[in-house]
C-alpha cells in the first residue's frame, strides 16, 4: 500500500490487541498486588519464601504460647500485648530489610524501570504502587500476632460475647499499633532501599540507619544526660515499644520512675517520619530515572 508517493505499509500479521484497557489504575494495583506477593516469596523460590515465612512463624507462635499458658492456668496468667510486641519488632525490622530491596533495588539492578515507567505508570504512581506493597506485607506481619491475642483471649472467656463487649475497645489500640509500625518500618526502608540497585547493600543500609538511631539515642540517654523520654524519640524501635505499653495500658519500671508521654506524641512522631520516608522514596525516583 503506497501513500503520499514513497512510503508504504506493510501488513506483517501482527494480530491488534482488542482487550480491555486498564489504564493506570489497572497497571498501579498489578504493580502493587505483585510487590505485595514479593514481600512473602509467592511465585518465586522456595528459598524466597524462607525469610517471610520464619518471621512470621516466629512472630504467631509466642502469641499462640501465651495463650496456651493463659488457658492452662486459668487466666491466672494475664496476656501482656505490649510485653509480646516489643520482642517482635526487630523481627519487622529485617523483615523490610529483606524484603523491601526485593521491590525497589531489584527493579533497578536488572534496569526495567524504563518499561515501567511508561506514559500510563508515572514515577509518582510507581513509587506509591511499591510503598503499599511494602506497608501492606508489615502491616500483615505486624496485626497477625496482635490480632491472635485478641481473637484468642475472646475465645477463651468463659462467656464470649461478654468478653467481647469488655474487649470492644482494645481493637483501637491493636489497629492503631500495627498501622503505625507498618507506616514508620515501611517509609523507612522503602526510601533506604530505594537509594541503591545492590540488595545487599539496600539491606546493611536499613539494619545499620536501626542500628545508629538506636545508637544515638542510648548515647545521649547515658552519656549526654538527655531525658530517656526524648532520647527514645530518635530510635523508631524503642518509640514503637514505649507507645505499645501506653496504648494497651502496661508498666514497665523505667516507665514509673519517669512516666512517658501521651501515646499521641509517640504516633504523631512516629507517623511524620513514616511520611518523611515515603517523601524521600518519590524524591530519589523522580532523579533516578532521566
Amino acid at each position: 500500500m503506497s501513500v503520499a508517493g514513497e512510503t508504504t505499509l506493510h501488513d506483517l500479521g501482527y494480530r491488534r490487541y482488542e482487550g480491555v484497557r486498564i489504564g493506570a489504575g489497572g497497571a498501579w494495583r498489578a504493580l502493587y498486588v505483585q510487590g505485595v506477593r514479593s514481600m512473602f516469596g509467592v511465585g518465586r523460590s522456595a528459598k524466597s519464601k524462607l525469610l517471610p515465612g520464619f518471621v512470621v512463624l516466629a512472630t504467631l507462635l509466642p502469641a499462640l504460647g501465651a495463650l496456651v499458658a493463659t488457658s492452662a492456668s486459668s487466666g491466672q496468667i494475664p496476656i501482656r500485648y505490649a510485653t509480646l510486641i516489643q520482642a517482635q519488632l526487630i523481627l519487622f525490622v529485617l523483615f523490610v530489610a529483606a524484603q523491601a530491596p526485593e521491590l525497589l533495588s531489584r527493579d533497578q539492578q536488572h534496569k526495567v524501570l524504563p518499561l515501567i515507567l511508561t506514559r500510563e505508570v508515572t514515577r509518582s504512581r510507581y513509587a506509591w504502587a511499591r510503598l503499599a506493597a511494602i506497608t501492606t506485607g508489615l502491616l500483615i506481619v505486624s496485626l497477625a500476632p496482635l490480632l491472635l491475642l485478641y481473637v484468642g483471649e475472646i475465645g477463651l472467656a468463659k462467656d464470649p460475647m461478654a468478653e467481647f463487649s469488655r474487649m470492644g475497645g482494645r481493637i483501637g489500640p491493636v489497629l492503631l499499633q500495627a498501622v503505625v509500625t507498618a507506616a514508620v518500618l515501611g517509609g523507612v526502608g522503602a526510601a533506604l532501599a530505594s537509594t541503591t540497585s545492590r540488595r545487599a547493600y539496600a539491606t546493611a543500609a536499613i539494619i545499620g540507619s536501626f542500628l545508629v538511631a538506636a545508637g544515638i539515642a542510648t548515647g545521649l540517654d547515658d552519656l549526654a544526660g538527655v531525658s530517656p523520654r526524648v532520647a527514645e524519640l530518635i530510635d523508631p524501635v524503642r518509640a514503637l515499644r514505649t507507645m505499645a505499653f501506653l496504648l494497651f495500658d502496661e508498666q514497665t519500671r523505667g516507665m514509673e520512675l519517669e512516666p512517658p508521654s501521651p501515646w499521641w506524641v509517640y504516633a504523631s512522631a512516629l507517623s511524620a517520619l513514616g511520611a518523611a520516608g515515603a517523601a524521600a522514596l518519590q524524591w530519589r525516583l523522580r532523579r533516578l530515572v532521566p
